[in-house]
């Protein structure tokens, strides 16, 4: 077995993306069975949309923090439910403006680290908590947070537009290091300002700004492969990815084998034209991060990996939904 097998097989079996496997059936089902499910840039997104009379939309997430981190290491917890729902706001190309908790928890100690991440984390993103729900006898252990933003209505940016021939970049902070609390974390905020962490973020605000994106999702729990794949399928497309491409943005002292699993506190997958990737790379830089180019976008339907003189493929969404339902305005 070569080395791009092993790791189509470590991908398959990886959890952050084996776990998005039943998301085509519950997407349907809403989609399908819910009060207006089928709404424009609502299921799917990393951010739902809303639409008003004026020129910005409200933007709407909800992420939730696995049990094991909140019993074991419950302030990363509650401060992680910040940060992923506020990434997923900027992806959207907007900014954060307010977040709601809910929080469950028997052991009083765990619930104050809970309380003391969140926290850490409103002051961190700037973006204040208005509202929550607490139960402290529950026999779970659970943090659940949603955040809204806005954007204006013409910079929105959505996971689902990447085009033929559209560049896939991933924008990420290369300075920092693995997380405490979770060993495929790459931790870009711990020890930075709230200043510099803005600054970086606020990249995707420039960028949707210019219009000279198609498609953004952060970099989530999947990896930058099972986000890469997610935006792929949602946008109706395929596209090839290039291993080696990635492995130059990895860190010195990570693994790729880890790397292309990491949740990448600070990263985003973008898709671009071609003739905008200088204008691209300029903000990101500005912005005091990296880019790379690790793909390109194409019509076959499949998701592929190369290495060297190899190629395999890693989904085929010609054979049905996989980790996400196309999205029907694609």
């Amino acid at each position: 077995m070569s080395r791009l097998d092993e790791i189509v097989k470590l991908l398959l079996s990886f959890d952050g993306i084996s776990r998005k496997f039943v998301l085509p059936s519950i997407i349907d089902k809403l989609r399908l069975e819910s009060f207006k499910g089928d709404t424009p840039h609502g299921l799917g997104e990393d951010s739902a949309v809303i639409e008003t009379d004026s020129d910005d939309s409200i933007l709407l997430t909800t992420d939730a923090i696995v049990e094991d981190l909140c019993l074991n290491h419950p302030r990363a917890a509650g401060f992680n439910a910040v940060l992923a729902n506020v990434m997923d706001i900027y992806a959207a190309g907007g900014t954060p403006t307010s977040f709601a908790v809910a929080l469950s928890y028997s052991d009083p100690a765990i619930g104050e680290a809970l309380l003391d991440g969140l926290i850490a984390g409103s002051h961190t993103f700037r973006v204040p908590i208005v509202r929550g729900h607490t139960n402290p006898k529950s026999s779970s252990t659970y943090v659940v947070g949603s955040t809204t933003g806005t954007v204006e209505a013409k910079n929105l940016l959505t996971a689902g537009g990447a085009g033929i021939d559209d560049l896939l970049v991933l924008i990420y902070d290369g300075v920092g290091q693995r997380g405490e609390s979770y060993r495929l974390g790459w931790d870009s905020v711990t020890d930075r300002t709230s200043d510099e962490v803005v600054k970086r973020l606020s990249v995707m605000n420039s960028l949707a700004s210019m219009q000279i994106l198609t498609a953004s999702k952060d970099v989530s729990v999947a990896g930058v492969i099972g986000t890469a794949a997610m935006m792929l399928e949602y946008s109706g497309r395929g596209g090839s990815l290039d291993l080696d491409a990635i492995d130059k943005s990895r860190p010195s002292d990570i693994e790729f084998e880890d790397w292309i699993r990491m949740f990448i506190s600070l990263g985003f997958l973008v898709a671009t034209q071609r003739e905008d990737l200088a204008k691209l790379q300029d903000t990101v830089l500005k912005h005091d991060l990296s880019s790379t180019v690790i793909g390109k976008v194409d019509a076959s339907k499949e998701v592929r990996l190369r290495m060297g003189e190899e190629d395999r493929v890693l989904f085929d969404f010609s054979k049905g939904s996989v980790i996400t339902p196309r999205n029907a305005n694609a």
